[in-house]
């Protein structure tokens, strides 16, 4: 970047109290820097398999062996020669004899012999199909067979499900129940993971007014139950005092992954997080075309990502989904995108967007389609709580007519 480029950025991100934003990096300008900030992803890390769930696998997790490892029973039922069974039928059955339950694969059945097999135990030496129960009576130690089965029903093969060797899950997946199973099975009691980013919260002290009632702090507890879903975890929260100083020390202690902070980013006298980030390392933007939580900005100490949020709840809400968000799954090996399930639906009622912002706007299903809850800016958090989930609007389209087909973030 040259020197005239890095004071215009110096002068586009100055002081905006009592000022207003007179320009906003655009919402693709602020993901780009959060993508750049975003890789590499953290170190790895080796943890038990029992606390692996969610977790984003650091390298492929081989088979050590085959799986399963010798023939076996896919099933319940009896162990047999499938030629031993061809031609029975309810009027024509077919006997052998059962013999003692076999325990090892080197035990060889008998001519004219079936073995009582549980799903998962060995196939006897000779055995080739397992017959179900309802296809046969047993009779003392004589069964009586009504129905042929074909070679290798019932049984399945050694290696069937995956070769010694292979990949059993893939790097950069976030392991879900049935994989960390999985691995249990075939004795691995360790996995190496991509390491959780540690997060500190910054909560800008609230504003007190005389004569308002002071409130809760709801970005607190947001916050943290938004960064443990993005697999983050957050290592400490601080309070932090009203004033340039004590925010800049706030913001600048070290041994953290991300800092987030929350409240004093916009244009009242007060809000002075950004000067004190500006102060302690670098401001790289502060205000962005996005609607709610357009005084998000973000920054850095030395190479420590520094994310600003509103304090407003419901825009601190939209810009941690949009931005915040995005960084946290990224260095934690998770896909950067929205981790909410998505739905196509009908608009029913006109969503109304301002052109040159993105803008997110919470919806509720009525009658199968969707209608927007509240106004953009305004409603609180209560309005995110009556929504069923969130579509984002790009800055070029002043919203959507009833009857346009949309994508909705469940949430």
């Amino acid at each position: 970047m040259s020197r005239q480029e890095d004071q215009s950025r110096q002068r586009r991100y100055g002081d905006v109290r009592l000022r207003g934003f007179a320009d906003r990096a655009s919402f693709e300008e602020a993901v780009a820097w959060l993508d750049l900030h975003g890789r590499p992803v953290l170190p790895a890390e080796d943890i038990s398999v029992d606390t692996a769930q969610g977790r984003v696998t650091a390298a492929v997790v081989s088979a050590p062996a085959d799986i399963p490892a010798m023939d076996c029973a896919g099933t319940d039922g009896y162990a047999l020669r499938s030629a031993e069974t061809e031609g029975a039928t309810d009027y024509n059955p077919l006997l052998v004899t059962l013999s003692e339950t076999f325990d090892k694969p080197s035990h060889r059945l008998p001519l004219a012999g079936a073995a009582l097999v549980s799903a998962g135990t060995p196939l006897p030496c000779g055995a080739d199909a397992i017959l179900p129960f309802d296809a046969a009576q047993l009779k003392g130690t004589t069964l009586e067979i009504f129905s042929a089965v074909a070679a290798g029903s019932g049984v399945e093969r050694r290696g069937q499900q995956v070769r010694a060797g292979a990949a059993l899950i893939e790097a950069r997946r976030a392991l879900r129940p049935q994989d960390a199973g999985l691995l249990a099975s075939v004795g691995i009691e360790r996995v190496r993971v991509v390491r959780s980013p540690r997060i500190r919260l910054v909560i800008a002290g609230p504003k007190v007014f005389a004569g308002c009632p002071s409130t809760g702090d709801a970005n607190g507890p947001m916050l943290c139950g938004l960064v443990r879903r993005d697999g983050g975890i957050v290592e400490t929260m601080h309070v932090a005092e009203p004033g340039c100083e004590a925010l800049g020390q706030a913001i600048a202690a070290p041994g953290t992954d991300v800092i987030v902070v929350a409240g004093r980013t916009g244009t009242g006298l007060d809000d002075e997080v950004p000067l004190a980030l500006a102060k302690v390392g670098k401001l790289a933007i502060h205000g962005v075309a996005l609607r709610p939580g357009g005084s998000a900005g973000m920054g850095l100490i030395g190479v420590t990502p520094v994310l600003l949020l509103p304090g407003d709840p419901l825009a601190c809400l939209c810009a941690y989904e949009l931005l915040a968000g995005r960084l946290i799954r990224s260095l934690g090996g998770l896909s950067p995108e929205l981790p909410h399930p998505v739905r196509d639906a009908e608009v029913g009622r006109k969503i109304v967007s301002a052109i040159g912002f993105v803008e997110l706007c919470r919806v509720r299903f009525v009658d199968g389609r969707v209608e927007p809850v509240g106004s953009a800016e305004f409603g609180g958090l209560a309005s995110s709580i009556r929504a069923d989930g969130f579509v984002v609007i790009p800055a070029p389209l002043e919203g959507y007519a009833p009857g346009t087909h949309v994508k909705v973030h469940l949430c």
